[in-house]
């Protein structure tokens, strides 16, 4: 008699079960991506709105500086701001090691 290997075969339930975990697996990714890109549209469509509102705020800070003579709080803390990374951008580019190499 001759040694032959017996295979078992899956069974209607294993075939049954690897499908439903496929298609669970793909649609639980489907989904995560449609999530996924509803919340890039959100942000997109978001953006126009917030920029509008940004200038409606400068524009009325600006009106209201004008009006009572003071300076705008905005346009200083913004010029203190630039300011402050420009002085800390310079500190990093001309900062030296100790061998004398740029880090």
């Amino acid at each position: 008699m001759h040694a032959y290997l017996i295979t078992a075969q899956p069974s209607r339930w294993r075939r049954a079960g690897r499908w439903v975990r496929v298609c669970m697996t793909r649609l639980l990714i489907g989904a995560a991506l449609l999530l996924l890109g509803l919340l890039v549209l959100v942000i997109r469509c978001l953006r126009p709105i917030v920029n509008v509102l940004a200038t409606w705020a400068v524009r009325t800070e600006l009106e209201i500086s004008i009006r009572t003579g003071l300076p705008s709080i905005g346009a200083s803390l913004g010029a203190h701001l630039t300011d402050a990374f420009i002085s800390e951008f310079h500190k990093g580019w001309d900062r030296k090691t100790k061998e004398g190499q740029p880090s």
